[in-house]
């Protein structure tokens, strides 16, 4: 009977931990859209140190990563997450999760 009920508990747990799980992930996907697209706008909106037209409008795929996070004294490491977008013919792609990461080691300037 104890086994019984600790397998029934374990199983309910796991149950409502995986939908807790799944409204995290949702809430971080969208915090983190948001967040590339203010910066995307901030870039854009300050005058003469923005990304000029031309380039924006040739570019084949942008990256925005507003969170990345870079340290290092004899180790460094840097990690962020962001979006990407593609142009694929005269549209843009839907937007694809990324993360960035990357470790080094030696002088760090």
């Amino acid at each position: 009977m104890k086994k019984t009920m600790s397998l029934l508990l374990m199983s309910l747990m796991g149950l409502f931990g995986t939908y807790a799980w799944a409204g995290s992930a949702r809430q971080d996907t969208d915090a983190r859209l948001q967040s590339s697209v203010d910066v995307l706008h901030a870039i854009m909106a300050i005058p003469d140190k923005g990304i000029p037209e031309e380039v924006l409008s040739n570019a084949k795929c942008i990256l925005v990563v507003p969170d990345l996070i870079k340290g290092g004294f004899i180790l460094g490491g840097k990690h962020g997450r962001g979006v990407a977008s593609c142009r694929t013919s005269d549209v843009r792609s839907a937007p694809a999760f990324v993360s960035v990461g990357r470790g080094s080691w030696g002088l760090q300037i």
